[in-house]
Formats: C-alpha cells, structure tokens, sequence
C-alpha cells in the first residue's frame, strides 16, 4: 500500500507541472548545472550573461538559418536544419531566466524543450541589436552610434521576404515606378540619418575634447598647458579598460584611434600652412598633402582587405557545398553499384565479370582447330578487339567515378568553424570600413568649426591626437594571458 501510495504521488506532481530529474535524483546549480548541452550547443559557458547568450544565438542563427542555404543540397540543409532546430531549442531555455534555472537543477525536459522553441524568424531579427552586442556593445555607443550595416540588413531582410511572397507574379508598370519611388526615399532618409548621426556624434567628441580645451584659462603659460594635458591623459587613460572589455574592444580602439590621430595630424599641419613666416607655412602645406595622401592609401588598402575576407567567405561557402555535393553522389553511386547493369545513354552494358585477354586468346586458338585460317583470323582479331575495348571502358569508368575521400567529422567541424570565423571577420571588415567612415566626417566637423577661434581648434587637435595615441596603444592583456596560459603544457 504504502508504494501504490508513493506511486500515485508521483503521478500527481507530474499532472501537476513538476518539473522531475532524468538523473535518479541528482540535481545541479546554476554553476553547476546538470546538464551541459543547450550550453555546449551555444558555445557558451554555463555562467554565460543574457547578452552572451544572445549573441551566441544571433550568430549561430545567422550561420545555419534556413534562408540562407538554398543554394547547398538536401542533405546538407537537412544537417543545418536540424542544427538551427538545436539552437533554437538550447537559446529558448537559455534566453528564459526560470527556464534555464530549471535546466541548470534538473536538465533537459521535453515539456521544456517543446514550449515556446518554434525558432528564429528573420522578420524578428533585430539587427541593429546584433551589430550592438557584435561590434561595441553599450561602450561604444557615444562614439560612433548605430550602424548604417543594421539598418541596411534590415532593410534588405524586407525586399528578399516581399521578393519572395510575390514570385511568380509578373510587375506592373506602375508596381515598377512605386518600387522606385520607395528606393529613392530610403536612400534619402539613410542620407539624413547619416548626417543626424555625424551630428550627435560631432557633440559627444566636442563634449570629450573639452575637458582640455576648457581646462585651460586665457593667457595660460606652458606648465599649466602641461598640467592640463596631465590631467586629461589621465582621465582618458581610466576609460580604457572599460572600453577594452567590450567585444571586438580592441580592435575599435585601434581602428578609431587611428583616424583620430591621423585626422588631428593633418588639421594640425593644415594650421600650420595658414600661420607664421612663409617658409612654416610651405613645410606645413607639405606636411598636409603628404596626411592627405596617406588618408586616401589608407582608405584603398581598407577595402582591398574587406573585399579579399569576403571572397575567402564565399570560397569556403562554396568549399561546403562542394564537399556536401561529392558526399551526395558518392553515396548515390554506392547505392546503384549493386546491378550488374546499367542503362546508359538507351544502352544496357555489362558490368560483371570479363575475360582477360590470355583467355580470349586461348579461346580463339582452339576454336581455330575446327575452322579456316581466315575466320581464325577474323575471330581473333574480333575477340582481343572485344576485350580490350571492355577493359579500357572499365577502367576509364572506374578511374571517373572514383568517390572523394570522406571527411572526418573533426575536420568538418574545422572546416565549419573555419567558414564561421572568415564570414565574421568579414563582418567585421565591412562595419570598419563604416566606423572609420564616419569618424573621419565626425573628426572634420569637429577640428574645422567655424564659429570656433583656431586657438581652439588647436587645442581640439593637440587633445584629439593624445586620445588617438592612447588608443592605438590600448592591448587586451586579459586575452592575451587566457592565450599564453591556454598553450603552456
């Protein structure tokens, strides 16, 4: 009785929602947890934030979504089919706060699994959020704000899904024009968000720059001009570890740190060529064509790098496909190789068994016993005839369809992994090309200001020129110990 008794109280925390462990009573922590494989397929850390854990999932998601891979065959869309299912999965337990706290104490649990993991639809994709947590985070927001990239890839997501709801109907004329009209406003209305957005961004540098150029009373002499720079070293020192922390931290520290000391170099010399005695004023002026030049180098060998990570991307993408498509036919091959025959071109060939030529020789010579040397002759000629072209026929069809050698599981992994980290740093390749696009129109209006007195607008260059020295010299020397302490045996 008392068992029946235990039994039905089971039955009844189950019909109640309980949430019982497949692990004969162990349970895990949050740091801890039981079970590890939503966090594995993520790539995450069980101790992961909810922004890693989004950003987890908006680049696995961008991977192996299945809008993005018409062009592979059946069954390798059914392999990323079945891994964007996974990551949809593990990314709605892990995205949910008591869902993941229950995931962490009792593991996987189909009822878990089954509510609310319908997946990751394009038209929710959020893209400027994902180039947020990729490229900057919430630190590099007052420095060079949202990103054209997202709001373009949005826009994009749109026609390809309006694109795909009206295949097959033909466009009318007047269709054609509104679509035109719609492009042209777009393209006007990013215009002006790119100007609102040099604008913000003018004030927030103007604002950063000022705790130098207003630290500094009028007639000041050359120790408290120093004292001022100390001070202002100092401060802008203290921010970087926190800019460093953010992702690709370094990396925009470096890209931006440069175009703020080139473009307070070249405004410097630019000065310099409308002041003072002629001879400064012609060093000047050649010192300012020569920051020019290198700017517009700078730009071109920018591009070349983004535009040859994009094509490494797309040989890799195509690298996939190919393997996919060789593993396809060669098992499509091993399955029809069990017949003997095969109908090629309106012909049955026979694949089986055929004598060599010793046995077609042997053959012709004793059939010669009982025939004239003529036909001994003829039929000799015929068979060795017969049999060699067999053979060639043979061993040429053997030597084509020879299969591929099949790839280890490990080094499709790599090869995947390799593919993820080439489209990423061409990702990243293509927003810096925006970053250093818009910090150069932010850097000119704020260093040629007008109504600004040019003692300022020195000022403005000598502070702007500190920060993009510090910056270039900014190193993450958390990853790098996490790298030399990773190799050490």
């Amino acid at each position: 009785m008392a068992s029946a008794s235990s039994g039905d109280n089971d039955d009844k925390k189950k019909s109640a929602g309980g949430v019982r462990s497949g692990f004969l009573g162990k349970t895990g922590t949050d740091e801890a947890p039981l079970d590890k494989t939503y966090y594995n397929i993520l790539n995450v850390s069980p101790t992961a934030t909810a922004s890693e854990i989004k950003k987890a999932y908006y680049s696995l998601s961008l991977q192996y979504h299945p809008d993005r891979t018409q062009n592979l065959n059946d069954l390798t869309r059914r392999e990323y089919a079945e891994r964007f299912k996974q990551i949809s999965q593990a990314y709605s337990i892990l995205s949910d706060p008591e869902k993941r706290k229950l995931y962490n104490r009792y593991g996987k649990d189909e009822r878990l699994v089954n509510n609310g993991s319908a997946g990751f639809n394009l038209e929710d994709f959020d893209a400027e959020e994902f180039f947020r947590l990729m490229f900057g985070g919430e630190q590099f927001t007052k420095i060079i704000g949202d990103f054209e990239l997202a709001k373009s890839f949005k826009h994009a997501i749109s026609e390809v899904i309006k694109d795909a709801e009206n295949k097959g109907t033909e466009e009318t004329r007047e269709q054609k024009e509104e679509k035109m009209r719609k492009r042209l406003a777009y393209a006007e209305e990013r215009s002006q968000a790119r100007e609102e957005r040099i604008k913000q961004l003018a004030q927030n540098l103007t604002y950063k720059l000022s705790v130098f150029t207003e630290s500094i009373p009028p007639n000041a002499n050359e120790q408290q001009q120093k004292e001022a720079m100390h001070n202002f070293t100092e401060l802008t020192r203290m921010d970087i570890p926190n800019l460093l922390n953010a992702p690709y931290g370094e990396h925009l520290l470096h890209a931006i740190g440069y175009i703020y000391a080139s473009k307070a170099k070249l405004w410097l010399n630019k000065l310099d060529s409308q002041e003072g005695h002629i001879g400064k004023r012609v060093l000047g002026f050649g010192k300012h064509f020569q920051s020019s030049w290198k700017e517009r180098v700078h730009v071109v060998k920018e591009t070349v790098k983004t535009v040859k990570c994009a094509v490494e991307w797309g040989q890799s993408m195509s690298k996939l496909a190919q393997i996919a498509d060789e593993e396809a036919a060669a098992s499509e091959e091993a399955q029809n190789s069990q017949y003997p025959f095969t109908h090629h071109s309106g012909h049955l060939e026979y694949e089986g068994f055929v004598p060599s030529e010793s046995t077609a020789s042997t053959s012709a010579s004793a059939s010669s016993q009982h025939a004239n040397a003529s036909s001994t002759a003829s039929a000799s000629a015929s068979a060795s005839t017969t049999s060699t072209s067999v053979k060639h026929h043979r061993q040429g069809k053997s030597a084509s369809a020879q299969p591929p050698v099949p790839l280890t599981e490990e080094e499709k992994r790599k090869l995947e992994a390799d593919t993820a980290a080439k489209s990423m740093e061409a990702l990243w390749r293509a927003t810096k090309l925006e970053i250093e696009s818009i910090e150069r129109d932010v850097c000119d209006r704020v260093l040629n200001e007008s109504t600004c007195h040019r003692d300022t607008r020195r000022r403005r260059c000598i502070a702007l020129l500190k920060i993009g020295e510090l910056w270039q010299e900014a190193r993450d020397t958390r990853a790098r110990t996490a790298a030399s302490s990773s190799d050490s045996p």
